[in-house]
């Protein structure tokens, strides 16, 4: 008899003995009981693969109908479900009492009365972060993972489909952000067996051998369980098989879910998510506008926040931070007093600056909520890069779309310490960027694409902003490039007298050559 590419793994042990032998490196939780526990899971794969749908039938505890029944739900836009393609980043949650799903009653696309509902009802909650597949929005699919913090991730694959370019795209860039992942394959109710087979043994191998992962196919409650643990190591991948319209498998995933523990209680090095006792630091993803005025969004990734609280916002344009206070806090759309670091969460904020207006315009992605003690912003920084693929050389001059936590800006290269690099090459590059400061950290991780990504690193040096500096360059940029405009061999005269008579001099010599 054949061996199945699914029965590759080793099942002479029993699954949590397996699971074990593969944490020796992996720390227990230790968790805070007196809060909710959310752990944010994106949901990334190749266009077509399901993405939508899977996050409809978990969070809504439906079956699809095979013609975009279940994705209706998740959808932020009208033109979203007209052409059945994510465009948007969707956020929905899954909420769990004891390990146990929690009975969401009436299904609601109105999220407002629905995550209320769940929140309360829970003890934990998964936040399923919905990102786009089409090559076209992988600047929205990079903001997502890098902005919101997600602490797994979700690698879709359709079976009738075979690995797309879009699938080693998304998986090269959880690799690069440290984030821990699993593999679904989707729509093996209409996959032919032959189709299904290979697809699994290629990503299968490409895991194996590329990425040396051990890869752990879940075929009961107890290995959904064992591999909810082992997964945060790093180096176990479990694999769901899964049917949106007959429902198989989802169980197994649901099980999954419900044991997954947030990276960051494991005081893990390699996440950006800090302590309650550090200072206070949001990421601020999005603003927008509601009855009762401008809203932010984020992930709190250090310290504590609560009503009342005075922080800085910033860097604006000029690198300046601004007094702010806080006035309301929403988790989960609900109203809190308090909350830890590790959450999302959104904040109604008072200007304590008269100069300053908290409006969607004054709102620029890459801005953050911190404490007196902040990290000066840069413009400047140096990271340890490595080129992943690209088609030529870079060298100095060459510019890229820059991509670390919640900043999404263009930079320039300014400084190599090699001539030129090219597709797998490892150096020092120096950044600079175009529009405005930006706030890091010595040791994020930074991506940068131009188009599909080009290349990783860390940083390894930053450079404090110097406003007096900036505002000079500026001028002399804007000096020379009034100087390029103005025309040869011609004197403009200042004043309405002179400006007039340049003009019928126009005229007339134009009259003289027709």
């Amino acid at each position: 008899m054949e061996k199945k590419p699914e029965d590759e793994i080793s099942t002479s042990l029993s699954s949590e003995n397996v699971i074990n032998s593969l944490m020796s490196n992996s720390e227990k939780p230790n968790l805070e009981p007196t809060y909710i526990k959310e752990i944010r899971v994106a949901v990334i794969g190749n266009v077509d693969s399901g993405k939508s749908t899977l996050v409809g039938c978990l969070t809504k505890n439906i079956k699809d109908d095979g013609r975009g029944y279940a994705r209706k739900f998740v959808f932020n836009y009208q033109h979203e479900s007209e052409t059945g393609r994510t465009s948007s980043i969707a956020e929905e949650i899954l909420g769990f009492k004891n390990h146990v799903p929690v009975d969401i009653g009436r299904i609601s696309d109105k999220k407002n009365i629905s995550w209320k509902e769940i929140a309360e009802k829970s003890d934990s909650v998964i936040t399923l972060l919905d990102l786009c597949g089409h090559e076209k929005y992988l600047k929205t699919t990079m903001y997502g993972l890098t902005a919101l913090l997600p602490d797994y991730a979700i690698i879709l694959i359709g079976t009738n489909m075979g690995v797309q370019r879009m699938t080693k795209e998304h998986l090269g860039i959880a690799v690069s952000l440290n984030v821990p992942f699993f593999i679904v394959f989707t729509k093996i109710d209409i996959a032919p067996k032959d189709i299904k087979e290979k697809t699994i043994t290629t990503f299968s191998n490409l895991l194996k051998t590329g990425l040396q992962k051990t890869i752990y196919n879940v075929k009961s409650m107890e290995d959904a369980k064992a591999c909810s643990q082992a997964i945060i190591g790093g180096v176990v991948v479990p694999i769901f098989q899964i049917s949106t319209v007959t429902g198989e498998g989802l169980d197994y995933l649901k099980n999954f879910l419900a044991n997954l523990t947030p990276r960051h209680s494991l005081n893990s090095d390699n996440h950006i998510i800090k302590t309650p006792q550090d200072p206070t630091e949001m990421l601020l993803d999005s603003a927008f506008n509601t009855k009762v005025g401008v809203i932010y969004a984020g992930v709190l990734s250090s310290g504590k926040l609560f009503v009342g609280q005075k922080l800085l916002m910033g860097p604006t344009l000029d690198g300046i931070f601004k007094p702010v206070q806080i006035k309301s806090i929403q988790f989960l759309r609900c109203d809190v007093n308090e909350i830890c670091c590790g959450n999302s969460c959104s904040v109604k904020l008072r200007s304590l600056d008269k100069g300053f207006e908290l409006n969607t315009q004054n709102f620029k992605k890459g801005m953050v909520l911190v404490s007196e003690n902040h990290l000066p912003p840069t413009l400047e920084f140096e990271i340890e890069a490595v080129i992943v693929h690209h088609s030529s050389t870079i060298k100095i001059g060459y510019q890229s779309v820059i991509h670390s936590n919640v900043v999404r800006q263009t930079a320039t290269i300014t400084g190599m310490n090699k001539e030129f690099m090219r597709a797998g090459d490892t150096g020092i590059i120096k950044f600079k960027f175009l529009k405005k400061p930006e706030y890091l950290h010595m040791g994020d991780v930074v991506l940068f694409r131009e188009g599909r990504t080009r290349g990783k690193g860390k940083i390894i040096n930053i450079f404090p902003f110097d406003l007096n500096k900036y505002n000079e360059e500026k001028k002399n940029a804007g000096m020379k490039k009034s100087k390029k405009m103005l025309p040869k061999n011609k004197v403009v005269g200042v004043g309405k007298e002179n400006n007039k008579e340049d003009k019928k001099d126009f005229v007339q010599k134009k009259k003289g050559k027709k």
